[in-house]
Parts: C-alpha cells; sequence; structure tokens
C-alpha cells in the first residue's frame, strides 16, 4: 500500500518494515514473508539500486532462466540414477538479498560476476539421510567451491532452520548454490515456527 502515501510516509513505513517486521519474520523462521518485505522496503529506501540490479537481472533473464532448468534437469536426473528420491526446483535470489552481497563484495575487492548464489537450485528429500546422499550427488556432478559448505541440519540456526548449502561450480563454469532440506525442514524455513507446532500437533 506504500504507493499510495506521501513520500516521508513511505520511506518511514519502509525503514521500519527492513529494521523491525522483516528481522522479526526471520526471528520467527517466516523466509518466504521476510524476503517479500525486504524486497518492498527496498524498493523505496534505495530505489537506484533496486532499479540497477533489476536491469542487470532482467538483461540476462532468459539466459539465467535456461541455464536454471539446465542444472534443475541435470541433478534430477543424477539424483535419479543414485536412487536417491527428492524434488529439485530452480529459484533467483531475491533482490534485497543480492544488494547486501554487491556491497559485502565491494568491500572485498570483489565483483558482482562473483557471488555465488544469483542462481539456487532446491533439493526436497524424504529423510535426513536422503540430505546427506543428495549432497552426494551434487558434488559428484559439479566440484564444490571451497569455503562455502554450511551444515544447518547439524548445527540448525536459532529460529529452527535446518538445511544444507553448499556452492558448486556449475556447467561452463558458473557458480550456484544448492540447499537440501526434508519437506518438514523446508515447512518450517517458509512457514517459520507456527510449521513446528503443526507437526508436533
Amino acid at each position: 500500500t506504500l504507493k499510495a502515501l506521501p513520500p516521508d510516509r513511505q520511506l518511514a513505513i519502509a525503514r521500519e518494515t527492513l529494521d523491525i517486521y522483516a528481522p522479526l519474520a526471520h526471528r520467527l523462521g517466516m523466509g518466504d514473508l521476510k524476503w517479500r518485505l525486504e524486497d518492498e522496503a527496498f524498493k523505496y529506501l534505495h530505489s537506484k539500486e533496486y532499479r540497477q540490479i533489476s536491469r542487470m537481472l532482467a538483461r540476462k533473464r532468459a539466459e539465467r532462466e535456461a541455464y536454471a532448468e539446465r542444472c534443475t534437469a541435470a541433478l534430477q536426473e543424477a539424483l535419479e540414477k543414485a536412487d536417491v528420491q527428492g524434488q529439485v526446483t530452480g529459484r533467483a535470489k531475491h533482490l534485497y538479498s543480492i544488494y547486501n552481497k554487491m556491497d559485502r563484495y565491494a568491500q572485498m575487492g570483489r565483483k558482482f560476476s562473483e557471488i555465488y548464489d544469483l542462481i539456487a537450485l532446491r533439493v526436497i528429500v524424504d529423510t535426513e539421510a536422503d540430505c546427506y546422499a543428495a549432497l552426494g550427488v551434487a558434488h559428484s556432478l559439479w566440484r564444490p567451491i571451497s569455503g562455502q559448505f554450511d551444515d544447518y541440519i547439524a548445527s540448525p540456526k536459532e529460529n529452527m532452520y535446518q538445511s544444507l548449502h553448499t556452492s558448486v561450480v556449475g556447467f561452463d563454469g558458473f557458480p550456484l548454490e544448492v540447499q537440501i532440506r526434508t519437506q518438514r525442514m523446508h515447512e518450517i524455513a517458509e512457514q517459520g515456527v507456527a510449521a513446528h507446532v503443526s507437526y508436533k500437533e
């Protein structure tokens, strides 16, 4: 509803959203809501950067989508050959996340092209053991990038988030991130602690 408000109110509400409501959503483990709030606030607080990143991504959107589809199909086929039951989907990172990464990378003297997870694959499997089996399949398909692996299953985040994260060198030398989790972990990651309570009951 911000577009209907005067500019000073837009900025105040966007700042409040970024400072209070998005972190609260994150704390509750509501990943989907968190990134929606962040992107909406980002559009008003840093409109120039928002447009710049949107244009950068839009220029190569078709190319990125084709690449994500190719990687998704390859990983799905590799999982089936390894007899690991799982569903692979591809997605692009959201704009505020990319903005933060660009800022951090610039401070380290690195480039936009070095951001490892503009494209991410998500693998949903049946069991925790399948998560690690799927990780082995991904690492046999593509070379893992050193220092770019996190095991949030063995060490969950405070908000109960669990997943395996790895960055790999995909086809044609382009990097991508692979996230692997069970359906239960996925629902907690997307909907937060309420999903965990519904499982318990």
